[in-house]
């Protein structure tokens, strides 16, 4: 696991979240946050890439990402956003792929959410990029001091 503040150049960044947090950008429904244990919770998200092509006309916002993070082979992309609640929310433990693969998570905001990895807390900080194995356990939270949690999740090789 590793930990990388201020990921992208500011401009970068800031064109991302600028797209991500504007009126523009779509937003669908999941009735679940992970399939076993969070079936009374829900997220918001906009998939990005999967099953091998682009799945949305923003696919390239990632691109910044992608060359930094030097992808071979793109799995997944997907943009995560959970709704503020009045106690914080701790989803259930999830792995994204189960093969061993990288994964990476960019958060978008500041909030007082963040993911688990194992019994660590990585708090969402914006520019902040998460990067781990994740076919190994992991779990999010939503959030308490923002309308919302913003994240990229991306898998890859």
């Amino acid at each position: 696991m590793k930990i990388v503040d201020n990921f992208l150049k500011k401009e970068e960044f800031n064109s991302i979240q600028k797209i991500i947090m504007g009126e523009q950008f779509n937003y669908f429904y999941k009735d679940y946050v992970t399939v076993t244990q969070d079936i009374d919770h829900f997220y918001f998200a906009h998939e990005l890439y999967s099953d091998n092509v682009p799945k949305s006309d923003f696919y390239e916002i990632i691109n910044p990402i992608l060359k930094k993070l030097k992808i071979l082979s793109l799995i997944r992309a997907k943009v995560n956003c959970f709704p503020r609640t009045e106690k914080l929310i701790t989803y259930g433990q999830h792995v994204d792929q189960d093969y061993k693969h990288k994964g990476a998570i960019l958060y978008i905001n500041t909030c007082n959410g963040g993911t688990y990895v194992e019994d660590k807390f990585i708090p969402s900080v914006e520019n902040r990029v998460l990067l781990f194995d994740s076919s190994k356990w992991h779990k999010s939270t939503n959030c308490t001091d923002e309308k919302c949690r913003f994240n990229i999740n991306i898998n890859y090789f």
